[in-house]
């Protein structure tokens, strides 16, 4: 007997075709009711996987069994009419191996089949659902001084709203304030900022009524998806920027994953007139102390009208920050930024902005283990936040763990779409270099900064001129630096790092009196970042006033910054590296170190820096 005909007699193929019809109606009833019961897609996934495992074992069992009258029997085996008993005998002695080859088959198929198709359904997915969106300012109908401000502001609301929703990427708002009063085409827009959909709008302000007119345009098909209109009372401004979001995921809610919600609390001030003053201060972009005195003068008044509303507190907290860093009153400033950040945490722990301002305010006040604590805590909340990634950097690099400074700069660079804060961010990527004594590597990736500004348009700053003259001299390209040096200075003299500039140079040129005058200007300044008053420990050991040098290095100490690696293989450093108090000090850099490598290593997630070395 063939082995088709004996897969016959056992009735393999009526099992199996009857299988197939079952496994088939079942499928298309999954598909056509999971959705409408909104049933989540991984039990589509799982009943496939089932009914694809259980296929071969149910074709292995009617090759071994057979229903009868009497139940479940072992299907008996027959001779070969032919005289030819090999054929039974075969069939008997592979019966198992055949048993044995199916079950694996199954089993094969629900151990592997689940990963397969999970990852192709992610793949499908991801190409499917991950939109990119801008939202533009809104453009004022009506322009006036009294409401301007709600172009920039509602716009601002709406992206912190949207924010949360992991399969949405919403371009941030530094991103799109450039176009702040602009007319430009949403074509233009998508281009510049990678998006595909773009969300425009324009208002009007009518006595004690507010009307809204948005436009979402999807630019790769390059068609309208929807346009709304609506008109709230002035006093309900909530309303506007909650009923916006929600348009926007009920009409992408067949492509976003079903799970994503704006699940992050909102804020409602319970007073109007507060919350109006909260959106005037957040649309000043502050370039001179008075808009920053504004600022904090509008957020005082809005407190004072709701002192609950945690987003007043917040932007509080950082433009004290902000004063402290000018040197205005800075040990108050910094105090009063301290409290209301605090108070904002008090009011929604889950309120990111706090977060990325306390890992810098406790950077800048030489508290790095609570700046350390602290972004920890705001990674756990939003482990992408570039600025808070940023932070971090900025944290493990004061404290010596360079690689881990490195890896966190470019993870900040990968998910930080503002042209202008991915540059900032990327300087800790040569530095961390530098700091390692990888001083090649420095130059490196300082010439890959200066690429990357060039290709994106960006204006080269002081701050990109001064670096770049640093890793030069560090490599004895002296010409190089000095030119780099001047510029930096002329672009902006006011700046420290211009000045400290000019003092390398001078030390370069070996004019040692026109050095120490640049250095007597420079100390009538306070300085206040550890890392920053490191330099003039470079300044008195290349002029060999081993004293002062000393003197400096107790003050870096005192200002947090403790990179015992940088300490250890600076070679601007070798003058002074015999002296006792050298040793003293370094002794001391070394155990503040290891106690927050230690720290560091015991608490952070391995999972997360699996690329970090330090």
């Amino acid at each position: 007997m063939t082995l088709f005909e004996e897969l016959k007699r056992r009735k393999v193929f009526r099992v199996a075709g009857t299988y197939a019809i079952v496994a088939w109606i079942l499928m298309q009833i999954g598909e056509v009711t999971f959705p409408a019961l909104n049933i989540p897609e991984w039990i589509m996934s799982t009943l496939v996987v089932v009914l694809l495992a259980g296929f071969p074992i149910a074709v292995i069992f009617a090759w071994i069994f057979d229903r009868t009258p009497s139940g479940i029997v072992r299907t008996p085996n027959i001779s070969n009419d032919k005289g030819d008993d090999n054929s039974g005998e075969w069939f008997s002695n592979k019966r198992t191996y055949f048993a044995i080859i199916g079950v694996l088959f199954g089993f094969l198929i629900g151990v592997y089949g689940p990963n397969y198709i999970k990852d192709r359904t992610l793949n499908n997915y991801e190409e499917k659902t991950i939109q990119k969106l801008a939202i533009l300012p809104f453009s004022n109908i009506r322009p006036d001084n009294e409401t301007d401000f709600l172009g920039y502001a509602l716009s601002d609301e709406i992206i912190n709203r949207l924010s949360y929703i992991k399969s949405l990427i919403v371009r941030p708002s530094t991103a799109v304030r450039q176009y702040r009063d602009l007319e430009v085409s949403p074509e233009k827009v998508g281009d510049e900022l990678e998006v595909n959909l773009i969300l425009t709008g324009s208002y009007l302000r009518n006595e004690d009524r507010l009307r809204l007119n948005t436009e979402l345009m999807d630019i790769t098909k390059k068609e309208l998806v929807w346009s709304k209109s609506m008109t709230v009372d002035y006093n309900d401004i909530f309303a506007i920027q909650d009923s916006v979001a929600n348009s926007i995921i009920s009409e992408l809610e067949g492509q976003l994953n079903p799970d994503h919600s704006i699940d992050q609390p909102l804020d409602i001030s319970s007073n109007p007139k507060s919350y109006e003053l909260y959106l005037k201060a957040k649309s000043i972009d502050f370039v001179v102390l008075g808009d920053l005195r504004r600022k904090i003068s509008l957020l005082n008044q809005s407190i004072k009208l709701d002192n609950k509303f945690a987003p007043s507190w917040g932007e509080l907290g950082r433009s004290y920050r902000s004063l402290a860093n000018r040197g205005l009153d800075a040990d108050s400033s910094y105090a009063r930024g301290e409290r209301a950040l605090k108070r904002a945490l008090e009011l929604n722990p889950t309120l990111i902005m706090p977060y990325q301002e306390f890992v810098l305010l406790y950077s800048d006040t030489n508290r790095l283990i609570e700046a350390y604590s602290i972004g920890k805590r705001g990674l756990k909340l939003a482990p992408n936040d570039p600025n808070i990634l940023q932070g971090m950097s900025y944290v493990v690099k004061y404290a010596g763990l360079h690689g881990s400074s490195k890896f966190f700069a470019k993870k900040s660079t990968e998910v930080q779409f503002d042209p202008y804060k991915k540059v900032s961010t990327m300087h800790e990527i040569p530095r961390s270099h530098l700091y390692s004594g990888d001083i090649d590597g420095a130059l490196l990736e300082i010439n890959n900064l200066v690429d990357y500004i060039s290709e994106e348009g960006i204006e080269t700053s002081p701050y990109d001129y001064f670096y770049k003259g640093l890793y030069n001299y560090y490599k004895g390209n002296y010409k190089t630096a000095i030119e780099s040096f001047d510029i930096c200075y002329s672009l902006d003299p006011t700046q420290t790092f211009s000045n400290y500039g000019i003092i390398y140079k001078k030390i370069a040129q070996g004019d040692k009196k026109g050095a120490i005058k640049a250095i007597n200007d420079v100390e009538k300044r306070k300085i206040y970042d550890g890392e920053q008053y490191y330099r003039q420990i470079h300044f008195y050991a290349l002029l060999g006033m081993k004293k002062k040098a000393i003197e400096k290095m107790r003050g870096t100490l005192a200002r947090g910054f403790f990179p015992f690696p940088y300490f250890n293989s600076d070679k601007l450093l070798d003058s002074i590296r015999e002296e006792p108090e050298f040793k003293e000090l370094i002794s001391l850099i070394r155990a503040r170190h290891i106690e927050f490598k230690t720290l560091f290593e015991s608490t952070m997630d391995v999972n997360l820096l699996t690329d970090a070395t330090d």
